[in-house]
């Protein structure tokens, strides 16, 4: 069953996937991948409900008690690697949904390597010299939000002996020049549960890996205020939607013309004519731009994320079949 599951991962490694999707019916099973392309359907004889119980059992999950939503991990060495994986279950009137993570193999690049707009990549490296304030990646899942978190902490690395913590669920990448500490929420240790820890440890910069409530919104900003630079990220489509969230979160923009440097909304892509090659595209709220925003003032040649992609389509950097999701959500 082992030789299975390493098939399984060589065909999702080659499409640079991160998440491998399980659903079962009966004795049927369908098996996805999200990767550069999205979601990808996959097809194998090597791929069964027998593997789809092989992972359960190796991530250690109650095979008695099925019908109970789950989650359990599991090391792995594949090509050489020791790969990391978490495999979550849940199940659902006569359907079992698995999805397999695989956690420490996103690929790494370098700061200067996030964009290909100067103007940007200027933006980037100043986050990385400040000493207080906020900066928040916003984006849909698996818009390269984790690989822009962890360029930005290795160039903070690499030019200081600032001292670095992560709290996030589940640790992606791992680094031993940073404190990175998982999320247990099964024994109370939740994000805002390990800020407030952080805050004991003298930290000189704090990456929470996502905002999720008003709790931890309020604790990042408590964080923020007292003279920690703290990088994290928030599920909405835009960055000035993303201000919203924070509002929504609890945080008054008055607390946020303190404590807010910049908000950055991505989505991650295949370059054009190069589908191993990945581009992210930015946009970038700051400065008298972000104090007009928080202010509810109109932006004037403001260029948000949904111009940012019609203009790498009109570019020949990206596909117009590749933004298509992207750019219908403009419209709703």
């Amino acid at each position: 069953m082992q030789d299975r599951l390493h098939r399984l991962l060589d065909m999702a490694l080659a499409k640079q996937a991160t998440d491998i999707h399980f659903t079962v019916y009966g004795n049927a099973l369908q098996v996805k991948v999200r990767g550069m392309m999205g979601m990808e359907e996959i097809h194998s004889a090597a791929l069964d409900v027998g593997l789809f119980h092989y992972l359960k059992y190796i991530a250690d999950l109650d095979l008695g008690n099925s019908d109970k939503a789950q989650s359990g991990s599991f090391r792995l060495k594949h090509g050489g690697k020791q790969l990391n994986f978490r495999f979550s279950l849940l199940t659902s009137h006569g359907m079992q949904s698995g999805v397999l993570r695989i956690l420490n193999h996103h690929c790494r690049i370098a700061l200067a390597q996030l964009s290909q707009d100067p103007k940007q990549q200027e933006c980037f490296y100043a986050w990385t010299k400040m000493r207080s304030g906020m900066v928040i990646l916003s984006g849909p899942t698996g818009s390269g939000k984790t690989t822009t978190l962890y360029a930005l902490l290795d160039a903070i690395a690499q030019d200081s002996q600032a001292k670095i913590m992560s709290l996030e669920d589940p640790i992606e990448i791992q680094d031993d020049r940073f404190v990175q500490v998982a999320i247990n929420e099964a024994n109370g240790f939740t994000y805002a549960e390990g800020i407030r820890q952080f805050m004991r440890h003298d930290p000189d910069v704090i990456m929470i890996g996502e905002i999720r409530d008003s709790q931890t919104a309020n604790m990042a900003y408590r964080c923020a205020l007292t003279g920690h630079m703290v990088f994290s990220s928030i599920h909405a489509k835009t960055a000035v939607e993303a201000l919203k969230r924070l509002e929504e979160l609890g945080l008054s923009r008055a607390e946020l013309s303190h404590t807010l440097s910049a908000i950055c909304a991505q989505r991650l892509y295949a370059l054009k004519g190069k589908e191993r090659e990945r581009v992210c595209i930015y946009e970038i709220l700051e400065g008298t731009q972000l104090t007009q925003a928080l202010a509810r003032q109109p932006l004037v040649n403001y260029e948000d994320i949904y111009y940012k992609i019609k203009k790498a389509v009109a570019n020949q950097l990206i596909q117009a079949e590749a933004a298509a999701s992207d750019l219908l959500a403009e419209t709703l």
